[in-house]
């Protein structure tokens, strides 16, 4: 038997162990680590733009953990290779914001096969291609002075992608080799700059003075003091982290949850309990005094203890009657009598009766109730006078 559940709990481990690695957070992708988000310190991360557009005096604010949803008050969105799929409705929303007057930056060079669906383009009318062949683009130049406070070189992009443009009222800004880089487009009131490279945005990217330029001249758009979002709603963040997130969403959590899952088979499958037994209401109240005195009349009563009942009680009278005058209970019944006689006023006569019949052997139950009834009643009546 106990071989046997040895084995079944080995079975249980296993079992357990199996389930845990194919429903486990390691099945579901991690974000990119090069992603371009405003919480990574890393070379491909944001985080030194969103930092610096604070430190020139921008309202910088992420755009998390709540509805992706642009007020008349936002001036500016950064939006870099977003991780999360743009919906069309949320594309058409940002644009109507644009037109009324705000100001969109959205760099993406995610590969197509890999990177989420972003209809924005789709509603700008702009693709984003491929460069022939294994080409990469290095830097890029100014292809009209619209970029000259500061003026702005040669960029560092180290692109492998272009914009190709379905429209032709856009502004083509950097490019090199009839590949488009970053153009812009008049929306309405407001204005939209494209981008195929993320580098010139990021914290690697940013230490070329030519990128920090770049940047610069962008958001000479936004008024001092401006809103600045910078878009990580779609780098996943859409929900505020729940408390269960870090036990079902890192290792050390799912271990925790593991050990406590097979702890607790192996207790239950041993057979030990969790703490002490907790006793019954009717195994811890207390019996009341009634239930005391009627158990232990049915006893005298099983029993046939009618004599030492009376008895009992022939004492307890003259104990009763004794006791505010001090005198002796055991002395003989007349002896008694007398001399509780001469320090009260008491019928002697009907006392010595009592007395007498609480001393003869009673022969049924219901003569030693008769008795032990007369006898209450006798001093009843001595302690009202």
């Amino acid at each position: 038997m106990s071989r046997m559940r040895d084995i079944l709990v080995i079975t249980c481990l296993f079992g357990a162990l199996i389930a845990f690695i194919a429903s486990g957070s390691g099945r579901e992708p991690p974000q990119a680590p090069d992603a371009p988000t405003t919480y990574s310190s890393a070379d491909t991360g944001a985080l030194a733009l969103y930092e610096w557009t604070r430190a020139m005096g921008y309202d910088s604010r992420r755009l998390e953990y709540r509805p992706f949803v642009l007020a008349d008050e936002d001036d500016a969105l950064v939006m870099l290779s977003p991780g999360e799929p743009v919906t069309r409705s949320q594309a058409r929303d940002t644009l109507a914001w644009v037109e009324r007057g705000g100001m969109l930056i959205l760099a993406d060079d995610t590969p197509a096969l890999f990177g989420a669906p972003n209809t924005l383009l789709e509603e700008l009318r702009f693709q984003v291609a491929v460069i022939t062949g294994t080409q990469v683009i290095e830097r890029v130049v100014a292809l009209q002075p619209a970029f000259d406070e500061p003026p702005v070189g040669a960029v560092d992009v180290r692109a492998g992608r272009a914009l190709l443009p379905l429209r032709n009222d856009y502004a083509p800004l950097l490019g090199a080799q009839d590949a488009l880089l970053i153009a812009g487009v008049r929306h309405g009131r407001g204005y939209v700059y494209l981008s195929a490279a993320t580098r010139p945005f990021t914290n690697d990217g940013l230490r070329d003075p030519q990128s920090a330029a770049l940047v610069l001249n962008m958001l000479r758009r936004v008024p001092p003091g401006g809103r600045i979002l910078f878009d990580e709603y779609h780098h996943g963040l859409t929900a505020p982290p729940a408390p269960a997130d870090g036990l079902l969403r890192t290792p050390w959590g799912w271990a925790g949850v593991y050990a406590a899952i097979i702890t607790a088979l192996f207790v239950g499958l041993n057979g030990r309990r969790f703490g002490r037994a907790v006793p019954l209401r009717e195994e811890s109240a207390r019996r009341s005094s009634a239930e005391y005195v009627e158990s232990m009349a049915d006893l005298f009563q099983r029993g046939g203890k009618r004599q030492y009942m009376q008895r009992h009680y022939h004492a307890s009278v003259k104990r009763r009657l004794a006791r505010p005058y001090g005198l002796n209970p055991h002395l003989d019944d007349a002896e008694f009598v007398y001399e509780l006689g001469r320090m009260c006023s008491i019928d002697e006569a009907a006392l010595l009766v009592l007395l007498g019949r609480l001393r003869r052997p009673p022969r049924s139950d219901s003569e030693l109730l008769h008795a032990v009834v007369a006898a209450d009643t006798f001093i009843a009546a001595q302690s009202r006078r």
